[in-house]
């Protein structure tokens, strides 16, 4: 995929998602069901976990392609394995 292209997915991701927490924002105002909140909060969580994929991702691929170095790439990559654990 195309950096820009990327990107874009990425915007359009984390527009989803505020758009997410803003209706469970008004949800909790209006004090609706517990229940239907705690399903948004979920969508919303998953979401969220599935933008920090994407940036792992892109951030992946972008460092690997880019980096000569093997002691680097290993370093890179071992960064990016710590971070994803903590995304999990």
């Amino acid at each position: 995929m195309v950096k820009q292209e990327k990107q874009s997915n990425i915007q359009s991701q984390l527009h989803r998602i505020i758009g997410q927490l803003q209706g469970l924002e008004k949800m909790i105002k209006e004090k609706r069901d517990c229940e239907e909140i705690i399903i948004q909060l979920m969508a919303a969580r998953a979401a969220l976990e599935k933008l920090g994929v994407l940036i792992l991702h892109d951030e992946s691929s972008h460092c690997f392609i880019n980096q000569k170095n093997p002691q680097k790439k290993l370093q890179h990559l071992e960064k990016i394995t710590a971070n994803l654990f903590k995304l999990t």
